[in-house]
């Protein structure tokens, strides 16, 4: 992780000095000031980034919270039954 990294950022700085030229960027109703071409790209890359890991930690979190329910629901279902030990169904 940490060699992918690292070849990450090598690529990233020379993306930068290979595209300087300073643009505008235009979202609409927001106008931001000239920035080179690589602070666009790799700020838009890196809020990508950053929305991905939010919505799979959300997911994660969901996840984790439905095998929770679950598996009190199968406790409770066991002990109705008789069964004070789930056999790890």
């Amino acid at each position: 992780m940490l060699l992918l990294g690292t070849l990450a950022v090598v690529a990233g700085g020379m993306f930068a000095l290979q595209n300087p030229q300073p643009v505008p960027l235009d979202l609409l109703v927001l106008q931001l000031p000239e920035q080179p071409i690589a602070i666009w790209v790799l700020s838009a890359m890196g809020v990508g980034v950053m929305m991905g890991l939010v919505t799979g930690l959300l997911l994660t979190l969901r996840r984790a919270a439905t095998i929770r329910r679950l598996r009190k629901q199968r406790d409770r279902l066991l002990a109705e039954m008789g069964k004070d030990q789930p056999n790890d169904l």
